[in-house]
C-alpha cells in the first residue's frame, strides 16, 4: 500500500506536518491519531493543509454531504473525485464513511467512591456514561449519572437520570430533534420511575473554538409513577409537557474543559409540578484517556407529590461528584 494510501497527512499553519489516520472533524475540533504523539485534537483554524486517500463522510454548511477522499488546501476543500471546490470556513464536520463505522462512537465511563469506616460507616458511589456518535449530518448523545449513598446501612440517597437524543444538523448552527428520551428515578423525592418522551429544535448562539452554547425546546409526553402515596391516591400520572434546555462548553484551558447544562420541564402538579435540572462541571485531563471529573448536579421539583404518611418531600437536592473518568 502506498504511504499516502495508508496515512493521513496534516499541515499545521505553523509549517510542522504530522503523519496518522484523521478520526473526525466535529465542532470546530479535529481528532487526529499518531502512533508516537497519540490521539491530538486541534483546533480547526490551526490546519492549512489535509491529505486522505481514505473514504470520509464530508458535510458543507449548505447541507451537501459528499463521500470520498479528502484534500483541504489553499483554503479549499475537495473530496473524492468531484468537480466541486468548497470554501475551508463553509466545512461542518467530517466523519468515518460507513466502513469504518467504529470510529464515529466515543464512549467515556466515570467512577467516583467515598468510603468512612470507623465511628461512622459511610459508602458513597457513583457511576456515569457518556455515549456519542457522529456523522457528517446527525449525532447520537446518550448519557447516563447514578447516585447511592448508605450510612451505617441506611440508604440515604439512590437515584438515577438517563437522557437520549438524536439530532439532524440542517445547517452548522440549526438542528432538528426527530427524538428524546429521559428516564429518571429517585424514590426520595417519591418518584419511582418516570419517563420522558419528546421532539424538539435547536440552535447554535455561540459556536467558535472556546466556547459553544446551543438551546433546544420542545414538547414531549411524561409519565411518573410514584413510589409511596395515600390510600386513594393515584399510584401515577401521564400528561403533556414542554421542555426548555441550555448547554454551554468553555474550554478554559487546552487541559481543562468547563460545562454547565440546564433543563426546565413544565409539567402539571400531579406529577409533580414543573421540574429544573442543572449540571456544572469542570473535567480536567490526567492523561489522553484519563480525566477527572467534577459536578455540582441541583435538581428541583416544584410541587413533590406526599408520601402515604402524609410527609411531602423537599423540592430540591444538591449533590458534589468527583469522579475519574476513561475513554474507551
Amino acid at each position: 500500500m502506498k504511504q499516502a494510501d495508508k496515512y493521513d497527512w496534516l499541515r499545521l499553519n505553523s509549517g510542522e506536518w504530522l503523519k496518522g489516520e484523521l478520526k473526525s472533524l466535529y465542532d470546530k475540533k479535529v481528532e487526529f491519531e499518531s502512533d508516537i504523539l497519540d490521539t491530538l485534537i486541534i483546533d480547526q483554524e490551526d490546519i492549512y493543509m489535509v491529505i486522505s486517500g481514505r473514504s470520509h463522510s464530508v458535510r458543507f454548511n449548505d447541507g451537501t454531504v459528499q463521500q470520498g477522499s479528502l484534500n483541504i488546501s489553499g483554503g479549499y476543500v475537495v473530496v473524492g473525485n468531484s468537480p466541486s471546490q468548497y470554501r475551508y470556513q463553509d466545512l461542518v464536520s467530517i466523519a468515518p464513511s460507513a466502513e469504518d463505522e467504529l470510529s464515529a462512537w466515543s464512549i467515556k465511563v466515570g467512577v467516583g467512591a467515598n468510603l468512612s469506616r470507623g465511628n461512622t460507616e459511610q459508602t458513597e458511589l457513583s457511576a456515569s456514561v457518556d455515549i456519542k456518535r457522529r456523522t457528517a449530518s446527525n449525532r447520537l448523545l446518550i448519557t447516563a449519572l447514578a447516585d447511592r449513598t448508605a450510612n451505617d446501612d441506611k440508604v440515604t440517597e439512590n437515584n438515577v437520570r438517563a437522557n437520549g437524543t438524536f439530532d439532524w444538523f440542517y445547517t452548522s448552527s440549526l438542528y432538528f430533534r426527530p427524538v428524546f428520551f429521559e428516564y429518571y428515578r429517585d424514590p426520595f423525592q417519591n418518584i419511582d420511575n418516570k419517563h420522558t418522551l419528546g421532539a424538539g429544535f435547536g440552535y447554535y448562539l455561540i459556536d467558535t473554538d472556546k466556547l459553544e452554547w446551543d438551546i433546544g425546546a420542545g414538547p414531549a409526553y411524561q409519565r411518573t409513577e410514584f413510589s409511596d402515596v395515600a390510600a386513594g391516591q393515584d399510584t401515577s400520572n401521564s400528561s403533556t409537557s414542554f421542555y426548555f434546555e441550555s448547554n454551554l462548553d468553555y474550554e478554559w484551558r487546552t487541559n481543562v474543559d468547563l460545562k454547565f447544562d440546564y433543563r426546565f420541564t413544565f409539567a402539571e402538579n400531579a406529577s409533580g409540578g414543573n421540574a429544573q435540572h442543572a449540571l456544572a462541571g469542570a473535567s480536567i485531563d490526567i492523561t489522553n484517556d484519563i480525566d477527572l471529573d467534577l459536578s455540582l448536579v441541583w435538581d428541583h421539583l416544584a410541587s413533590p407529590v406526599a408520601n402515604a404518611d402524609g410527609s411531602i418531600p423537599k423540592q430540591d437536592d444538591y449533590k458534589m461528584i468527583v469522579s475519574l473518568g476513561v475513554e474507551l
